[in-house]
Parts: C-alpha cells; structure tokens; sequence
C-alpha cells in the first residue's frame, strides 16, 4: 500500500486531520518497505485526535498479516517513561514490551529469530509527550529531562540488549540478551502541549496587532466572524525549545505535525457518524426503554456548535455538552412530558437550548 491508500483507511476513524494523516501515512510506509525514515511528533489539544490516530494505525496493523515483521506496536504513557527513565529502565521495559508483543503476535510461529526482528522493526507510540518537559515555569524537571535522554538514547538508533525468549511460547521465561538496532524503530509521539499554544499566541501577538480572526462557518452554514488561531500557522522550532524539549531530542523528528481545531461540521461527523459515536450509544440506550430518540438538524447544529466554543478540548466538549442536555432523559424519559404516544422522543433546538441552559 501507498501513503494515499493507507490515509483513506486510516481516515474513516480519524475526523478533520487529513495533513495529520498524510504525515503519519508515508512515515509508516517508509517503515514498512525498510527504509530508514525519522520520527513523528503530533502537536493538539486534547479530543482533537492524536490517541485515535494511534489507535488506527495499530488496527490497521493488527488486521493485515502482512505486516507482521513491520507491525509490533506497544503503546506507552510519557509518565511512566519519565518514572522509569529515573530508575535507568526506560530502554529495557521499552523493548521488552516488544518483544513481548511480537511474541504474542506471531503465535505458533514465533522464534527467537523472528521475535528479534519485530522488534528491530517495532512501532512505538508515546502519549502525553509534553509531559517530560524540561522545565516548568522556571523550575528545572528533573524526570523530564532524564526522560528526553533516554528516549534520545532509543531514538539515535545504537544497538541495545533485548531479553528474547528463548523457547517461545513455552512459557519457561528463558530469555537470552539479543542485541537489536533500534534505528528501525519508528516513534510516534503526541502531546497537548496546552501552555505552548498561549505561548505562541502571545508571541505572535505581542507586536500590538488584533488577534487573528476569519469568517467560520458553523454547523448550521451559517457564518459568523471568530478569533482562529491555528498553533501549526505559527510555530517555531523556538518555541518548543523554550517550551522545554531539547533541541537534540526534536531532532530525531522528521516530521512536527499540528493538528488543527475541529470545526462544528468536524463535531457533527464525529458526534453521528464514527464507530464510536455518542449518538447511536444514546439510541440504543432509549430502546430499553421502548422510546425512539431523534434529533432535528437545529439541535444536532446546537450541540456542535456549543462544544466548538471549547475547542480546548476538542471531540471531548461533545460528551460535556451532550450530557448536559440527555441527562434528565436518560433518569426517566417519560416524565419529561416530550415522548409522544408513540413513544418517541424529538429533541428539537429548544428541548436542547432549555435542558443544556437549565443542566
């Protein structure tokens, strides 16, 4: 497959970041034919799809045998990274989690040998990485800073040793220390880095000039004029600098990708339409109570455009101001006095406005 055909089967889960998925999309094709290719970092705020992103592509991964030497994924918090980089362990649980799960992907067929080689072609998603900052406010972060090195250590791609099984699937716990390059290894890391997006903004607007703004269009297609500032417009390497990631640590990174806000029209897809939407959950929660549920347009604008106020926290403002409308439906629909002799439940723009108002 080529970078376009596993963006367009990356893309039904993953809603309103196409430049983030092409990105993501040739930096795991390179890894996947060999080619020895850097590393990606994804910058944006939170609920704008950095862990889904993570999570499609080690679907995508898991669902296609081919993809078996190339395909090992482990997962893991910056957090504990942070804790266990300060215990000198960072490299060996790393590792040792791949080869954990190369063993449990190749099944019967797993060897010393081939385990070895999932590894050294392993993918290696890390979450929340603005969390090993070097520093914050002006005080030094000690964990974040061992942290960094140890990654850079992974990332520079010198051979390390890797405990293999070496009966596979015995279950004797016999390992042997494998040398492994970590230089194919990719890394894709992702972080909020929510106090980077006031520091640019300020950077950007501290020469006097109004904030940016532009005509948006909201859910119902109707346009309104809003402040929009989009982090990836305006970043500097600098700026993470003084954010606190180490300059030869951001190095190991071919590619710093920015994903954008999400739009009311994003919220919509994301609220009725992806696998797993807050919308059909709530139906099929109605149906034990024998009620159909719908929404008119003019509600289903409502709450997008509502959860695009906070765009801080992206595709998460939805649950909040979903939540706050449904609840008193979901303790007991009937005494609300909206579900008609059929049964049925319409929650119309003002049955929304008046419960979110009044939540």
């Amino acid at each position: 497959m080529k970078p376009p055909e596993i963006s367009e089967l990356l893309n039904p889960t993953v809603i309103g970041q196409e430049a983030a998925l092409q990105e993501v999309s040739v930096a795991l094709y390179k890894h996947l034919i060999g080619h020895r290719t850097g590393n990606v970092l994804m910058i944006g705020g939170s609920g704008t799809g950095k862990t889904t992103i993570m999570r499609s592509v080690e679907s995508l991964l898991r669902a296609d045998k081919s993809f078996r030497d190339y395909g090992t994924v482990v997962r893991i918090n910056a957090n504990l990274l942070a804790d266990l980089a300060s215990r000198g362990q960072q490299s060996t649980v790393v590792l040792g989690k791949l080869a954990t799960e190369a063993e449990l992907r190749l099944g019967k067929d797993a060897t010393s040998e081939s385990i070895t080689k999932c590894v050294s072609h392993g993918i290696v998603f890390v979450d929340e990485i603005d969390k090993i900052r070097s520093h914050v406010g002006d005080l030094p972060n000690v964990g974040g800073i061992i942290a960094q090195e140890s990654l850079l250590t992974l990332m520079e791609g010198e051979v390390q040793s890797v405990p293999i099984p070496v009966n596979p699937g015995s279950g004797d716990g016999e390992v042997l220390p494998t040398p492994v390059d970590t230089g194919t290894i990719l890394f894709i890391m992702g972080g909020a880095f929510e106090d980077l997006y006031d520091q640019v903004f300020d950077r950007v607007t501290a020469s006097g000039k109004n904030p940016p703004w532009r005509l948006v269009t909201k859910a119902d297609g109707s346009i309104e004029r809003q402040i929009v500032f989009q982090l990836g417009a305006h970043l500097e390497h600098a700026d993470l600098f003084s954010y606190g990631m180490a300059p030869q640590f951001l190095a190991r990174f071919d590619s710093i990708v920015t994903l954008r806000n999400l739009t009311p029209k994003d919220l919509v897809t994301i609220f009725r339409d992806t696998h797993d939407s807050l919308w059909p959950a709530a139906v099929d929660y109605f149906k034990q109570y024998g009620v159909t549920l719908s929404l008119d347009d003019e509600a289903l604008h409502f709450i997008a455009d509502k959860a695009s106020e906070n765009s801080r926290i992206g595709a998460r403002a939805l649950k909040e101001v979903f939540s706050r409308i449904i609840k008193g439906f979901e303790y007991d629909p009937f005494t609300s006095g909206h579900v008609n002799d059929k049964k049925e439940l319409l929650i119309t723009l003002e049955i929304a406005r008046k419960a979110y108002e009044y939540a």
